[in-house]
């Protein structure tokens, strides 16, 4: 297979800077300019502010069923970290491509354009859609409008790709995902006065404390789900900060944390559990402490769990076009379950690449793995659009 335009594809897509934090209209202009002058109906779906898009494109007739090709076009930052490479000028060495989003998951795209130029050529009966979104890496911010709109246009494929890098597993279930910011307000005082005011720290401290020992029960007790990196649910403190000095008593404090819990947990319940119902016991103590003393609980993102049952007739064709008798289940998050939730509609996972190089300095995809998913697309555009 010759996979010269696969690869100048993907060095083209390395090359737009799409961080999460910065526009991603560069890399929109290059995609749609590409499958525009290839016959597709396009379609740009700007972000509120407008400094960001999601793009929906359409290969073949506007008919009912057909394949999504779904995919993020936001990478995640390289600031920090230290690059054998130039982390936006795709590297090749040996078998390896080098650069920021060559597995996550500029790949898969590049595969997926590459694939253009043959299925135009190709007599379809049903359509091939191409669904490109913007701030996954900040929670899955941008797919909800895209979903939106395939609602509206009633869009009802037979089966959607979320090509995020599974090494072309079939994957078929991931966790949820609530993550929050939690304000903890108190009194600022002169610290030879602590024991008379509210100490924000200490009462984020006792807080923490709390939920990360309730939530150590989900290793011993469960449920499990066999499968997972980690078969059960957990709860995540990652960032505590507040006071200024030793002396000061705080009157600030934040804490992020998150809930990544199995297909199938009530995840309202484990909110109320893990985070309002404890907050709340503690808001109203500091309350009668001081007066505008408090927690304040805020919803930083969320994504649902994904799981699809391995005896779809979806998910068995999607099998048989890769020779693949088996499926995984993922230890991160997608937009999968998005799609599944608002559309109920079968969807896989199933993408170049191996997670364990996303988010890292010298992040690669092999060009192996680049051949097996260009064949893989267009295996599935065969047994579902011809």
């Amino acid at each position: 297979m010759n996979l010269e335009n696969d690869i100048r594809i993907l060095s083209d897509l390395v090359a737009c800077p799409s961080v999460s934090d910065r526009s991603n209209l560069d890399i929109i202009d290059y995609i749609e300019a590409y499958l525009a002058g290839h016959g597709a109906e396009t379609r740009r779906l700007a972000s509120p502010d407008g400094d960001k898009a999601n793009l929906v494109a359409r290969i073949g007739p506007d008919a009912p069923g057909g394949l999504i090709l779904s995919g993020h076009t936001d990478v995640v930052p390289v600031e920090g970290q230290t690059w054998d490479t130039d982390p936006f000028s795709l590297t090749r060495v040996d078998d390896r491509l080098y650069g920021r989003g060559a597995a996550d998951m500029k790949g898969f795209i590049a595969g997926a354009l590459a694939c253009v130029p043959e299925l135009v050529r190709l007599p379809l009966a049903k359509p091939v859609y191409f669904c490109l979104s913007y701030d996954e890496e900040l929670g899955c911010l941008g797919v909800h409008g895209l979903i939106d709109h395939l609602k509206e246009r009633g869009i009802d494929p037979d089966l959607c790709i979320v090509g995020e890098p599974t090494g072309m597993e079939v994957g078929l279930a991931h966790k949820g995902n609530r993550t929050y910011r939690l304000a903890f307000t108190g009194e600022a005082a002169h610290s030879s006065r602590a024991p008379t005011v509210v100490n924000a720290v200490a009462y984020a401290a006792r807080f923490v404390s709390a939920v990360t020992e309730e939530a150590a029960g989900f290793a011993t007790a469960g449920p499990f789900q066999d499968g997972f990196d980690v078969p059960h649910t957990t709860v995540h403190v990652g960032v505590m900060n507040g006071g200024t000095q030793v002396n000061i008593v705080p009157d600030l404090c934040v804490v992020d944390m998150e809930i990544r819990y199995l297909p199938g947990e009530d995840a309202d319940a484990l909110a109320e559990r893990f985070v309002f119902g404890p907050a709340g016991r503690l808001n109203e103590e500091m309350a009668a402490r001081g007066a505008g003393c408090g927690v304040t609980v805020a919803d930083v993102y969320s994504y649902p769990a994904f799981r699809m049952p391995a005896d779809d007739p979806a998910v068995l064709l999607a099998k048989r076009c890769g020779g693949k008798n088996a499926d995984v289940k993922l230890s991160f998050g997608t937009e999968a379950g998005c799609f599944t939730q608002a559309m109920n509609i079968p969807v896989i996972v199933c993408g170049p690449g191996d997670i364990a190089q996303a988010h890292k300095p010298d992040e690669f995809v092999t060009v192996e793995q680049l051949a097996r998913s260009r064949q893989y697309i267009l295996s599935c555009v065969g047994a579902i659009c011809r």
